[in-house]
């Protein structure tokens, strides 16, 4: 194959077509904590980043908190565990509260807010460095409503420790009600990101179909229901579905309209790449490096050897290589060169 000449043409080949590119493609994303709260900073941190590392896609990492404050949230940002800040006031308490989640638009301030850091970004990198934006499941939405912050990374699935549980049992017709609005307030943001500049969506249902948290039977119901119908009204955009941690079940995703199923393949109880191809056909896979590896300048080598690995197993199918959830804060500049090196090898 020839060598493509952007990498807007890569990302299209890959994630549009499903067609192996003249190599996988390669990124990174982290949190920029001091800048999140302001658009034009968070647009700037995050075109210095893609600058300095020069990924084949750039993925926003908007604040955590910002879909739950289109409702109301509220969070003390003086006050972080990891990369998000302790909440001040929730939404929702108990399921009569469920009320209060009604349908809003794009022009809600915090959507707003973020539709203007994908402009920024647009317009600092011009139109061939292919952006996606970063888009929470509706149930995720519903449980950060709830004062909980959705279960990620490595945090250990607790089923007692999440309001939703309760949430959905005590009036399942509300809980169905609130998702639907969220679901179309979800619908409207991810429509004028797009319009603004971005080329795709990366779509994270978190850790919720992690074993030990939800049962398959309640996510089916309130997790997929919602993810469908937010997911075809994306259409045709490309959408990246990101399931978060270890025993994170992918393979329940890989029927979704999706262009790419991203999970830490390296982490417990999830199946490694070269274990997907008899469930993951249409949705190409993407993964490959242990997230937890980038905080350390020793594990430079570490990083180029799963690397080298993971596209080795990618063999001639389109891949995209990453590492398995979003970077450390105090990822290293070798570790990431390490990476962004890995595909030209």
């Amino acid at each position: 194959m020839n060598d493509l000449q952007t990498k807007k043409e890569r990302f299209e080949r890959i994630l549009i077509h499903r067609e192996a590119a003249d190599r996988p493609l390669v990124s990174a994303w982290r949190h920029f904590i001091e800048a999140e709260r302001d658009s034009a900073a968070l647009a700037d941190a995050t075109v210095a980043f893609q600058r300095q590392h020069d990924w084949d896609f750039v993925k926003i990492n908007p604040r955590t908190t910002y879909y739950a404050e289109v409702w109301g949230n509220e969070y003390d940002y003086e006050n972080y565990d990891g990369v998000v800040p302790a909440v001040s006031k929730a939404q929702i308490g108990q399921a009569a509260d469920l009320r209060r989640i009604v349908a809003r638009t794009a022009d809600a301030p915090p959507l707003r807010e973020q539709v203007e850091v994908i402009a920024s970004v647009r317009e600092q990198l011009g139109p061939d460095v292919p952006i996606v934006q970063t888009l929470f499941s509706p149930l995720a939405v519903l449980e950060y409503l709830c004062g909980h912050r959705t279960l990620a990374a490595y945090r250990p699935a607790v089923r007692s420790a999440t309001p939703l549980p309760g949430i959905l049992a005590a009036d399942p017709g509300a809980v169905h009600a609130a998702l639907q609005a969220i679901t179309e307030t979800l619908a409207s943001y991810a429509s004028a990101a797009l319009k603004a500049g971005a080329d795709g969506i990366f779509y994270a249902v978190l850790g919720l179909a992690r074993d030990g948290y939800l049962t398959e039977t309640e996510y089916e119901h309130y997790g997929r229901t919602y993810d469908l119908q937010l997911l075809r009204s994306i259409a045709p955009a490309p959408v990246i579905l990101h399931t978060c941690g270890p025993e994170a079940h992918p393979e329940r995703f890989a029927d979704y309209p999706i262009a790419a199923l991203h999970w830490a393949d390296l982490a417990p109880g999830n199946p490694g790449l070269h274990e997907s191809g008899p469930w993951l056909h249409d949705p190409v896979a993407m993964g490959g490096v242990d997230e937890r590896l980038f905080s350390e300048t020793s594990t430079a080598a570490q990083i180029r050897e799963q690397a080298r690995t993971a596209i080795g197993q990618a063999g001639d199918r389109p891949f995209i290589l990453a590492p398995g959830c979003g970077l450390p804060l105090n990822a290293t500049a070798e570790a990431l060169r390490a990476l962004r090196t890995a595909v030209q090898d």
